[in-house]
């Protein structure tokens, strides 16, 4: 994005001081092999270097255990970054990277957003952070953060506009075919995560809520196939997913709409009765609310133009 800046900037007559220049650092300092297998040249993170601007990139995720090790490690980072941003720099970070900028605590009661799928570990590790998960980008005090990793060219266009003015911006995002009316995540985000657990109780749920989901559903109906309590199943439900029966049946139904609706040819109507509801109306509310778009909206944004 800053070659294609400066590509512009150069045709309008900008001098080569005014140009766009960056260096990749890293704690080391030597060269490092990113996990796609790029070798990449490094110079060390030094106190007396002063940037404009910071970009911490997504980072690669093995897991949770693996990754909170890694943040836990990244002392001499996390008061770089602070450093740089004391001294007047702005930091922006997306995806898996927002952890690294949240644990220097410059994100602590200002608004942030990170990726959908580790939001929970987001909130409970960095309950200081004003986490907001519906806009795409956020900005607040020069920490910039986007969602899933390639928020990371609505990110670019935004800095851009802030250091070489809305023209040059507008010159890059049309080159580079970057959609600048996505500004929200809520469209994109499953409903519901691929949760891991081991409750053989919720696991059964789980599978007769998918196999039922077309039909009228009571939990007390659901609590007695399964041969427990209500209350034993919201709790259990809860404790495990983090959310009610209901409101994992109500993801589960509008997640399957969304399904239908990018990929396949059938009615709002038709696809609002084979996920459970007789109401096309209420259906619609329900999309609109959880989704941010009707269903014909989203279907006409988001259906997938295969070829014959």
């Amino acid at each position: 994005m800053l070659q294609v800046a400066n590509s512009h900037m150069r045709k309008q007559g900008t001098q080569p001081t005014g140009l766009f220049e960056w260096h990749f650092v890293s704690a080391c300092g030597q060269s490092v092999r990113a996990s796609n297998g790029l070798e990449l040249a490094m110079r060390p993170i030094s106190s007396d270097d002063r940037y404009d601007l910071v970009f911490v990139p997504s980072l690669h995720y093995r897991g949770w255990a693996e990754f909170q090790r890694f943040l836990t490690e990244q002392v001499e980072v996390r008061d770089w970054l602070s450093k740089q941003w004391k001294a007047g720099a702005w930091i922006s970070a997306n995806c898996t990277g927002t952890f690294l900028l949240a644990e220097t605590g410059l994100l602590n009661h200002r608004t942030a957003t990170t990726t959908w799928w580790l939001e929970r570990h987001f909130r409970e590790r960095f309950p200081s952070v004003d986490l907001q998960m519906r806009p795409a980008v956020t900005e607040d005090e020069r920490l910039v953060c986007g969602g899933a990793h390639a928020t990371f060219l609505l990110q670019s266009v935004r800095l851009l506009n802030r250091f070489v003015g809305k023209a040059i911006a507008m010159q890059c995002a049309r080159s580079m075919l970057i959609d600048l009316t996505q500004t929200i995540q809520t469209p994109l985000q499953p409903l519901i995560a691929d949760k891991s657990h081991n409750d053989p109780l919720i696991h059964r749920a789980q599978k007769w809520l998918q196999d039922h989901m077309a039909q009228q559903i009571r939990i007390s109906e659901l609590a007695q196939m399964l041969a427990v309590s209500d209350r034993t199943l919201i709790r259990r439900f809860n404790s495990t997913m983090g959310q009610s029966p209901l409101t994992y049946l109500q993801h589960l139904r509008i997640d399957t709409a969304r399904a239908l609706l990018e990929a396949g040819d059938l009615s709002t109507e038709q696809i609002a009765v084979y996920v459970g509801y007789s109401d096309t109306a209420s259906f619609t509310r329900l999309f609109r609310e959880r989704v941010g778009f009707t269903p014909s909206a989203y279907r006409g944004r988001f259906q997938f133009q295969g070829t014959d």
